[in-house]
């Protein structure tokens, strides 16, 4: 048994899981992060926070909308 840095106690076979584990939880905090910076991220993010009468007002379904940050312009 050894301590963890919060003076709790783990075995040798959880330090080993922990240590394993710990690349695989870095490299998904990283995906979320550069995923979160994305600006089509942000933008499908605006797209889902606008309610359905907002687009109904401005004359476009939802598909519309996400069509709309999918567009490449050429």
């Amino acid at each position: 048994m050894t301590l963890r840095p919060d003076n709790t106690l783990i075995s040798h076979r959880e330090m080993l899981v922990e240590l394993v584990l710990t690349p695989f939880r870095a490299f998904a905090r990283l995906l979320e992060h550069l995923t979160e910076n994305n600006s089509r991220a942000q933008a499908l993010a605006a797209v889902n926070a606008i309610s359905e009468e907002e687009l109904r007002a401005k004359g476009l379904t939802r598909a519309d909308a996400i069509s709309q940050v999918f567009r490449h312009d050429a």
